[in-house]
């Protein structure tokens, strides 16, 4: 049908608990700071309030790809 949108996925590993929360966002922002903050903020939504109490610590690990690998050509 002629689409050129690629979906690019995101999770949130909970490394204590062994749970994980995953979602896809379109191509227009995965490469953007909107595209880790709108996870997070949907992460946030599917806590309950006694997981959000204690959460204490958040790590966050990103791996964007060739885009972010420190390798520039001339």
């Amino acid at each position: 049908m002629g689409c050129t949108e690629k979906y690019t996925s995101c999770g949130i590993f909970d490394e204590d608990s062994g749970q994980l929360f995953y979602t896809n966002f379109g191509s227009s922002s995965y490469q953007t700071r909107d595209f880790i903050v709108d996870t997070l903020i949907e992460w946030w939504k599917t806590m309950t309030p006694e997981q959000k109490q204690h959460t204490e610590l958040i790590q966050i690990k990103v791996d964007n790809g060739p885009e972010s690998s420190g390798v520039r050509t001339q």
